[in-house]
């Protein structure tokens, strides 16, 4: 079966398979301003390894949310689990790149199981006096799709699109790309999920870089429940309770210079380009910058899962460098539901020494409490909502094969 990569016509629902919960949005409205619908199923923490009793609830429960919910239509377009999605970088010469989708096959270190496989085109390089192709490769488990795409037939809806994570992330900030002139801005997009985190980077909006790093909330409240020896709610309730430092014990300003944080805050003052160039204010879906701040101490030693997190966003970034020496990155954007901790943002921020700002794409869409019966939905940010709100993005600009 193939399944349908082109832009869907009309306003499908976006259903965002996320590891802690799935997410339905749906636009609406004559300029498509507006959200028509919203809702969200918590995934039960039991559920959280196991793909076939996560398919059965998800089965259960869609009728029901589609139902009680103002959604209107059977049409869908699919987002698939982070976590199940391998992400490789790759290099193809000129006699692979004639046969792409075998070289790409041979290469891809995915297991036994059977992928499908999407392609983007990044650049050409030069290894070792020979031209290349860089792509990055995004695969997905052959049985997993078409067990969802079963269950999702299953229940009468229309399937018009399955797309992965990374890209659609990149998409739901296509607003903020929209000039000409934004082709030589370099984002870092930073998705915190509970299931891991998703790293993409953007020259406007051309995806050039993407990596999933096995690091998310469920990682650090497992390694809670470890110790404190308690169930994951119990620990996710520990995590949470983490507060970030208050003003009074951050590093006194006039030791910032020796401490280093001169120069963060020095680049976070000159990140102009994020603000909306008509008006001098922030671009709409994006707030705030995020200042950078050591973690907070806390009883749980959690500095292994940091370190881990922090060394792998600094390798994405010394790939991306190695790939455009000429390009900086200017900016930082923080999304997924994890980015609700600050003070997990702002020791990245200190980390990779890039200005920071969070990241919420539905901010600019018109919403009301009619839409959803999620409590108080409409007057917080979402940022956990970014890769729904890629889902629905009219204008997706991207070089994908399949």
């Amino acid at each position: 079966m193939r399944l349908q990569l082109g832009r869907p016509t009309g306003r499908p629902i976006a259903i965002d398979l996320g590891f802690s919960a799935a997410r339905l949005l749906q636009r609406g409205g004559s300029d498509g301003r507006q959200i028509m619908a919203a809702d969200e199923i918590p995934i039960p923490d039991e559920y959280g390894e196991d793909p076939i009793r996560r398919l059965a609830y998800l089965a259960d429960e869609l009728p029901r949310v589609l139902h009680e919910g103002p959604f209107r239509g059977r049409r869908v377009v699919v987002a698939m689990p982070g976590c199940a999605t391998t992400i490789q970088h790759m290099q193809l010469d000129a006699a692979e790149s004639r046969e792409p989708e075998l070289a790409i096959h041979t290469k891809l270190q995915a297991g036994d199981s059977e992928q499908m496989v999407r392609w983007l085109d990044v650049t050409d390089i030069h290894r070792n006096g020979k031209p290349q192709s860089e792509i990055i490769c995004l695969a997905l488990p052959r049985d997993m799709v078409m067990q969802h795409v079963e269950m999702l037939h299953g229940l009468r809806l229309d399937i018009v699109g399955v797309h992965t994570q990374p890209v659609m992330l990149a998409a739901a900030f296509n607003h903020i790309n929209r000039r000409a002139s934004d082709t030589d801005m370099a984002t870092l997009y930073v998705d915190l999920g509970y299931g891991g985190t998703t790293v993409c980077i953007t020259h406007g909006k051309q995806v050039v870089f993407a990596r999933r790093i096995p690091v998310g909330g469920w990682h650090f409240d497992r390694s809670i429940s470890r110790s404190l020896n308690c169930d994951l709610s119990a620990a996710r309730a520990h995590r949470l309770a983490i507060t970030a430092p208050e003003a009074d014990a951050m590093p006194d300003r006039s030791q910032q210079d020796t401490s280093g944080m001169a120069i963060l805050d020095a680049a976070i003052r000159q990140a102009t380009e994020p603000l909306e160039r008509r008006v001098g204010q922030d671009a709409p879906g994006i707030s705030g910058n995020v200042t950078g701040a050591q973690a907070p101490t806390t009883a749980i030693d959690l500095s292994e899962l940091l370190e881990t997190l922090v060394d792998e966003i600094s390798l994405c970034l010394r790939y991306h460098k190695g790939l455009f020496p000429q390009r900086s990155i200017g900016r930082s954007i923080f999304v997924g539901g994890e980015s609700r901790q600050s003070w997990l943002c702002r020791h990245i921020v200190q980390a990779i020494r890039l200005p920071g700002q969070a990241g919420d794409p539905l901010a600019r869409l018109q919403a009301d409490e009619s839409a959803t019966g999620l409590l108080g939905w409409a007057n917080r940010p979402r940022p956990e909502w970014s890769v729904a709100s890629g889902l629905l993005e009219g204008a997706i600009t991207r070089k994908a094969k399949a």
